[in-house]
């Protein structure tokens, strides 16, 4: 499990390659959705439970906006301070590497696909979110960095990307709807649009993930995660961050 400080040049595409299959969506902006091969899942769950039960993972629940206890880095490409500088995390990378190819490899089909010439891709940071009953995400969008605010650190913030988002395990039960069960909205994440009007893309996009569903979408996408309230599970999830230089 290397940790590159390179840019990974874009990727070459020979004539009529194929890519996998994905669906579509616009806000505004353009949200692509892979499917990630069950092995891929099954490894990222035993990595995660793995290594959260030996204690080898930061607990990133102060430096990232949820609203979740357990949310833990497994990528990170620059080290941070916290803003009372009394803590310092190292740059580090428990990804495997079949499995963080995979993932660039599609940040690389969405720039082709969409037809963005790009210099490269740098993955910035990757964590994985573990939210237990009544815990939510607030809406946001992300950049290429983590909530430096120090000098001379905020200079290393990268505001161009992309997302990707992967459903690791993702309950069939999300709990009690206290309304409209006909609208559900538990465990849910919302995609918003940057505007109001809905002329030619829809003003949000609700999606509830599925084991394996990967979601690629910019930085500048604002989107929320709704609180589940199943009581005996978690519902947990896959988010990096990878800065796009063009």
């Amino acid at each position: 499990m290397s940790l590159s400080s390179e840019i990974e040049e874009p990727k070459i595409y020979e004539d009529g390659h194929t890519h996998l299959d994905y669906v579509r969506m616009e806000t505004g902006q353009t949200l692509l959705m892979f499917e990630a091969p069950q092995d891929i899942v099954l490894s990222m769950n035993k990595l995660y439970e793995k290594y959260v039960s030996e204690g080898m993972l930061y607990n990133m629940k102060n430096r990232l906006l949820g609203k979740i206890e357990d949310e833990y880095s497994l990528y990170q490409s620059s080290s941070f301070y916290r803003d009372d500088d009394t803590e310092k995390v190292d740059n580090h990378n428990f990804l495997p590497d079949n499995v963080h190819q995979w993932i660039k490899d599609r940040i690389h089909d969405y720039l082709h696909i969409l037809r963005i010439e790009y210099l490269g891709i740098k993955t910035n940071s990757s964590w994985i979110n573990d939210m237990k009953a009544g815990e939510y995400s607030p809406i946001h969008n992300h950049n290429g960095g983590t909530g430096i605010s120090k000098p001379p650190l905020e200079n290393m913030v990268h505001r161009i990307g992309l997302i990707g988002l992967m459903g690791l395990k993702i309950p069939e039960d999300m709990g009690e709807e206290f309304t409209r069960e006909d609208n559900p909205r538990n465990g849910f994440t919302e995609f918003f649009g940057g505007g109001h009007g809905t002329m030619f893309a829809n003003f949000s996009n609700i999606i509830k993930l599925r084991e394996g569903t990967f979601i690629v979408h910019p930085y500048d996408v604002i989107h929320t995660v709704y609180p589940h309230f199943n009581l005996n599970e978690t519902r947990r999830t896959f988010t990096t961050n990878i800065d796009v230089y063009y």
